[in-house]
Order: structure tokens, then sequence, then C-alpha cells
């Protein structure tokens, strides 16, 4: 395979990663001469690095796309970072189909989430250290995906890792944040042990011939059975806790005590898509184990009907819009797990777009109202926030499933993947999870926005916020609502043209399933819809008081308890035993320290 060498690639990720170096100097300097530089112009400075890595990402796509399908690869050595006997590791950047998709709305959403936080961290103390922490988790992201293997993959995965523990603990002052973070930090490590024993396997067994993606694509055929087995699970450990998959997904809710543009960069398009995308970037090793593929889907699907069960009893209006994101997450791993990596990645790529779009416009309910989080707090907003209610409506009938909103073809296509391809157990699951969708999207939305003000000094003082966070809004619902027409089926007109792009990067399986199984596919995913908003409508539409939660309902408002099991289970004894170990260290050590100065006294 044929790969044309590039010399721009490397600075996609430089670009913001200088960005994040600059703001944070130019800072520092202006701190200590006591001139400190205008909000103005370190938003206009962070902004400048991610637009113009969108405008490369584009680049990348259309030198791609004037190259033969056969050649669409990209490739760029900057320096060989380290050579220990047959480990040779180039600090490489590699783009192809699936990495250029990426790219593009990673940038595209990160320049927005970018332009959205210049209104909404107006004043806040804190403000140049923020948007160098934004740009330097953009710039981590970009070497994630555009790393030529594994191992420079694991640089922006690790960088990515850091930049979460530093924007969930941002407001440090409040110790439920910096326990956040913590937790984040600590449960992705758990997680990336698995990635580094797959990286430690692959490279026992094949490394020897070249550790980049081309050639252990290339190699994989050396491999045994059983090593790939083991190499795909631990990989998918890994994915687990960047992604937030069972058992995993704790972290994730708790990430919503960063700033909302922080949530709805690690939520939408970056951090936890990054587990799908490995997944995806390995289907050449994962196509070759169906068996570990199965896993890989039902654990993803059992992931979003439990993360659904949370979210259909949650009062906060991030916490909602975090446990969808698990469960999307969920269905993005059955899509992939079902060796239908297109309909996986496709999903990741339209729920960037309206899920950057609903955490934005909750990040513009919580401004408006002075940072209240509690929806049972709100009501009657319609009128005071028009921009934001449209928007998120057209962002929530996108998250639910909605024809022909850009959710209903992604979700759709995961879903027909399943039955065409006879996992009817996946796909049953999958329609039930949609009309659970519907109905905690909508119960927010009718909570929110309808019916009469639940406080009505709060309501009083609700206002839209200003045109720098409700024009990201905007441009996102255009996405929402249109994003789902680049991969129409067939069945409807389409081309698919998503899927075709994808084709040369992916070891992709094609369900052979008839017109008239997708349109039972299509049919079952629109009455879950249907039910589910109507649910919602008649419990929610006109008023509602919140609810007090009794039985299964309280114990799924506090999330099965899993936390605490946690804590009994692992936690405790951990500490226990660190604990243990710690006092029998000191008491060898007192021991010892007796012993010198006695024997030091007696000489």
């Amino acid at each position: 395979m044929m790969e044309q060498s590039t010399a721009y690639l490397v600075l996609i990720p430089l670009l913001p990663l200088a960005g994040a170096l600059l703001i944070g100097l130019l800072h520092l300097g202006s701190s200590r001469v006591g001139n400190t530089l205008s909000e103005k112009a370190i938003g206009i400075l962070a902004c400048i690095a991610p637009l113009i890595t969108f405008l490369f990402a584009v680049k990348v796509f259309f030198d791609l796309r004037g190259l033969p399908v056969e050649a669409r690869h990209l490739s760029q050595q900057v320096f060989t970072w380290f050579k220990v006997g047959e480990l040779d590791i180039s600090m490489g950047f590699f783009a192809d189909p699936l990495s250029s998709l990426m790219l593009v709305f990673v940038t595209f959403t990160g320049t927005l989430i970018h332009i959205y936080s210049i209104g909404y961290m107006a004043g806040d103390e804190t403000y140049p250290k923020f948007f160098a922490y934004l740009n330097l988790f953009l710039g981590s992201m970009l070497i994630l995906v555009l790393g030529d293997g594994p191992v420079v993959m694991f640089v922006g995965w690790e960088g990515v890792g850091l930049c979460s523990y530093l924007l969930i603990s941002y407001y440090s002052d409040d110790r439920s944040n910096v326990l956040a973070g913590n937790k984040a930090f600590i449960v992705n490590r758990i997680g990336d042990l698995g990635f580094v024993l797959g990286m430690a396997f692959l490279f026992w067994a094949i490394g020897g011939s070249g550790f980049d993606y081309v050639s252990l694509k290339a190699n994989a055929h050396l491999l045994q059975p059983a090593t790939i087995t083991l190499v795909c699970l631990l990989l998918f450990v890994g994915a687990t806790g960047k992604s937030a998959q069972i058992p995993l997904y704790v972290w994730l809710p708790d990430a919503m005590a960063g700033p909302t543009p922080v949530s709805a960069l690690i939520h939408a398009a970056t951090m936890v898509t990054a587990g799908v995308y490995m997944v995806a970037r390995f289907s050449f090793l994962y196509s070759m184990v169906p068996a570990v593929g199965l896993v890989v889907a039902w654990t993803g699907i059992l992931t979003a009907l439990v993360s659904a069960i949370y979210g259909m009893y949650q009062d906060d209006i991030k916490k909602i819009l975090a446990y969808s994101t698990v469960s999307q997450l969920g269905y993005m791993f059955a899509g992939v797990g079902l060796a239908a990596y297109s309909a996986g990645i496709f999903h990741v790529f339209t729920h960037a777009f309206f899920k950057a779009l609903l955490f934005l416009g909750a990040g513009a309910v919580i401004y408006a109202l002075h940072h209240e989080q509690n929806i049972w707090k709100m009501g009657g907003l319609k009128s005071k926030l028009p921009t934001t209610y449209k928007t998120m409506l057209i962002g929530s009938l996108a998250l639910a499933g909605c024809p022909p909103f850009s959710g209903f073809f992604s979700k759709d296509e995961i879903l027909y993947s399943a039955l065409a391809s006879g996992h009817t157990g996946i796909w049953l699951v999958g329609v039930l999870v949609a009309g659970m969708t519907a109905y905690y999207t909508f119960r927010m939305i009718f909570v929110v926005f309808h019916g009469k003000p639940r406080d009505q000094k709060i309501y009083d003082h609700a206002h839209e916020p200003p045109a720098v966070m409700t024009l990201p809004l905007i441009i996102l619902a255009i996405g929402a609502l249109f994003a789902g027409f680049l991969n129409l089926p067939a069945i409807f007109g389409g081309g698919q043209a998503v899927s075709h792009w994808l084709a040369p990067s992916l070891a992709e399986h094609h369900p052979t399933g008839s017109h008239s199984t997708e349109l039972i596919a299509i049919g079952a995913s629109v009455v879950a819809f249907a039910i589910g908003i109507t649910i919602a409508w008649r419990k929610f539409g006109s008023k509602a008081e919140a609810p007090v939660f009794t039985g299964f309902a309280n114990f799924a408002y506090h999330t099965f308890r899993i936390n605490e099991l946690y804590d009994l289970l692992l936690v405790r004894p951990y500490k226990a035993f660190g604990s243990a170990i710690g006092n029998s260290s000191n008491c060898c050590r007192s021991a010892t320290s007796g012993f010198t100065r006695s024997t030091w006294l007696s000489g």
C-alpha cells in the first residue's frame, strides 16, 4: 500500500498545542508586568488555532478525495522518537478516510465550542487558563486521531485523559469537583492498563515487522487467533474506560462538574468517542474474531439500556444529557461490535452535532438562570429563550431518532445492521432504548420550556444569551437537522456516501438484509420514538411538579447504587490494603532507624 507523503499534517495538532502554550505564556507575562490581556484578545487568540486547524482538516479531506480509492493515505514522519531493539517508533502522522472524517467534525465542533466559551466564561477570573486548557484538549485529541500507530495514538489518548482531569476539576475550590476529576482520571487509568497490555501483546506477536497501522494491517495474518482475541479484548478494556462503557462508565456523569463548554467538548466529539474510533481503527483485527465483536456489541447495547434507565429519572439538566451520551456511545459500540464499522462511526459523526448542540443549549439555559441546573425549578422558558428552545428542540429530535433528523439515519443504520445480521436480541434492546431516549429527552424539553414557571424569581431574570453563544447553537442545529442526509440509505434513494468514503479504512461487514427487513427496522424505530414522546407529553407536556421517587424509581435515580457498590467492593479494600502496606513500611523504617541509632551510639 503506497502512502502519499505530506508536510502539513503535523500542523494540525501543533497549532492548538502552540495556542495553549502561547496563551499561557502571554497571560503569565502580562500578569507579571501588571497589564493583563483583555478577554477579547484571549478569546480571539484561542479561536484562531481551532479555526485554522479546521481549514487544514478540510484540506486533508479534499487531498484524499483527489487520490485513487486504493491510495487514499497521507503520512508524515516528523522525527524518530525512540528505537529499542526491534521497537522503532517515529512521531508520525497518518490520514485516511476514517481519520479525515474525525478531523473535520472534531475541529468544526471544537471551533464552535471555543467561540461559545467566549460568552459563557466572560468575567471568569481564570479566563486565560480555561482557553489554554481547551486548546490543549483539542490538540491532544488531534494527536489521537492522526497518530500513525497505537503508540502515537496513546500519547493523544493520555493527553485527553489529563485534560479531562484539569477541566472537570476546573473549579477546584469545590471539593466535589476535585473528586469528580480524580474519579475520571483514575477510572481512565484502569482502562488504559488494558490498552497498554494490548499494545504489548501486539508488539510481542508482530511488532518486529513494523508498529504503525499500515504495517500491522499488512501483517495481521501472521497472528494466531488466540493472540488476536487477547489483544482485541485488552484494547476494548481501554475503550470502555475512555468511552464510558460497563463497567467503567461511572466517571462520565460526574464529569458534569466542569464548565458546560467542557461537557460539550468531552461528550460530543472528542474524548468519549476515542474508544469507538480505536475499535474502528483496529477493525482489521476485530473483524477476524467475531466472538469478541459480540462482546463489544452486547456490552454497548446493555450500557445503552442501563444509562437510558438512569436518564429517565434525573433532575439535573446536564446529568440527563450525560447519561444520554453514555447511552448513545452504547449504540456506537453495538455498531462496531457487529462489524458495521461505518454505521458506528456515522453515529459518532451525527452525535457530534446534536450532542454538542444540546450541551451548549443546556449551558445557555444555565447561563440564563444564573447557574440553576435543576429542571424542576424551570418551566415556561420557551418564550424567554426562543432561539435556545428552537435549537434544542432540533437537537432533541435528532437525539430521539425522529425522521428526518440526523440521529434517525445513523441510529437506524446500527439497528438495521443488528436485525439483518440475525442479532435479534441486540435489535430489540436497541429499539426499546430508542423509545426510552425519546421519553427522557422530551421529558427534559417539556419540563424546562413548556408549562408555567416553577420558580417565578428565576423565570423573571431569565434572558437569551448573547449572539456569541446563540450563533454556535444555530450552526450546530443545521448540522443536527441535515447531517443524516450525507449517508442516506438506498431505500430512500441515497448512495450512503459516508459509508463509501470510509470503506477503504475499515474491514466492513455489510448485512445482506432485504428491503422488507430495513422497513421493519425503520418502522420499529419510528414507533418507539412516537410512543416515547407521547408518554412524555402526557406526563410533562403542560404541568408537572417534581416527583417523589420510591421503589425502583428511587433506585434508578441513585443509579442502582453502583458507586456505593464499587466503593464497598473495590475502593475500601484497596485503601485498607494500601494503609496496611504503609503501616508495615513505617514499622520497618522505625526498626531500622532505631537499630542504626543504637549501633552508632554504641560505637
